[in-house]
């Protein structure tokens, strides 16, 4: 009995021992120790990681463009003839007062953190070198063309480069471009039947009279105005105004006097330049607006002839057209006399201030990516010497078509409101 009591206490231990969790012992590891090239080359790659996302956080900054301008005026600094040296010699004067001015506005505009590239070629007032000119690698890899200046130099000149599709500036020449054949032309100088289309306006909407007398010389220059004038006045009166046309001889108007009228305005328009013409004319127009009430319209170029008597001109109400019309009251016109001075040392002229304007609406254009020279109706400028209000005609280009009409009043011109 006490053998199997031991084993009975024996079985219950052995069974507990059996049903206890097995404890094993366990081995921790030691990371492995890096070699001094591994630790580099790490580095390293952290180093090239964090370098990569700071550039990619960082914007690209391209280079600011630089747009280059072609300045082709008729400096003519070959050696001159003795025998052209005068006429010559003005027309190098209105390349230096046209360059001065455009040279001052690009610098008002680098002021303000703009640059340009400018290039100024001599046109030599000769139509080949025009030509020549227009192969010349500064002028057809350049984002715009300003001049030749003179109508010769102009047609020379689009002729050789009308399939390059470049914008071209002719900024003082006021013949019709419509035998230079180039779409990409821009004229700054209203020609000479925007002059007359102004005048039919102005007829038509303010005076509405049943009939107009133009008063020839009997040059055929005078059709310039002529046509263009009757086309509108047509145009815009739905031919309600009746047009008489007559050449007048030796200022005998005995031919017209029965049909003008001594209790309403006759209204005139006589497009002549010839002084001689002028002065007869002018001798009698004054004896006949004693008796018969006169409204005159007249060619632009007599605000030019000094000859003309201020007091007739005032006496027959007398209205001109002009592209050229400078407001020295203005604040504009005066910051632009003072910069002149104090660059130039002198005084500016005409071209100077024509120059000015010139650079200073194209620079802004040609500097600015956004603007799109397919569109010049749309960005209208108010100059010290004109407004530019652009239309676009097919075969022409782009015109200015802005035409001021003045008054002669009180000794001036001023314009009419």
């Amino acid at each position: 009995m006490s053998g199997s009591k031991w084993l009975m206490l024996l079985l219950p231990a052995i069974f507990l021992a059996a049903c206890s969790p097995k404890i094993r012992p366990v081995v921790v590891q030691q990371p492995a120790t890096k070699t001094q090239e591994e630790v580099t080359k790490e580095k390293e790659a952290a180093e090239k990681a964090a370098a990569a996302k700071a550039a990619a956080e960082v914007p690209v900054v391209k280079p600011k463009r630089i747009p280059s301008i072609a300045l082709l005026l008729p400096f003519a600094l070959d050696p001159a003839d003795p025998k052209t040296v005068t006429k010559n010699q003005v027309k190098t004067n209105i390349a230096v007062d046209f360059y001065e001015g455009f040279k001052l506005a690009l610098d008002s505009l680098t002021s303000s953190g703009q640059s340009f590239k400018l290039t100024v070629l001599d046109t030599r007032d000769e139509e080949s070198q025009a030509q020549r000119l227009a192969a010349d690698p500064a002028v057809r890899n350049s984002d715009l063309v300003v001049g030749p200046i003179f109508p010769a130099g102009v047609q020379a000149f689009s002729a050789r480069i009308s399939n390059l599709h470049k914008p071209v500036v002719s900024p003082l020449s006021a013949t019709s471009p419509a035998g230079y054949h180039n779409e990409s032309l821009i004229t700054l100088t209203p020609p000479l039947e925007f002059h007359a289309w102004r005048v039919a306006q102005y007829i038509q909407e303010n005076i509405r009279p049943k009939v107009v007398y133009i008063l020839r010389s009997g040059f055929s220059e005078e059709n310039k105005y002529i046509l263009p004038f009757k086309r509108s006045i047509d145009s815009l009166s739905h031919k309600r105004i009746r047009i008489v046309d007559v050449t007048i001889s030796k200022g005998n108007f005995s031919a017209l006097l029965p049909s003008l009228s001594k209790t309403s305005e006759n209204v005139f328009v006589m497009p002549a330049t010839d002084r001689s013409f002028l002065r007869v004319m002018f001798q009698a127009l004054d004896k006949l607006a004693d008796t018969y009430p006169i409204q005159l319209f007249g060619h632009p170029n007599w605000n030019k002839a000094t000859f003309l008597r201020q007091e007739v001109l005032e006496k027959m109400h007398t209205c001109i057209t002009s592209a050229y019309q400078v407001n020295y009251k203005s604040a504009e016109t005066s910051n632009f006399i003072k910069s002149f001075r104090r660059t130039y040392h002198t005084e500016p002229g005409e071209y100077a201030i024509k120059g000015f304007d010139t650079g200073l609406y194209f620079g802004k254009l040609v500097a600015d990516p956004a603007a799109d020279f397919n569109h010049l109706q749309n960005m209208p400028f108010d100059a010290l010497h004109n407004h530019f209000e652009f239309v676009k005609k097919k075969g022409y280009g782009w015109i200015n078509t802005y035409v001021e009409l003045l008054q002669y009043e009180d000794y001036t011109l001023k314009p009419v409101k």
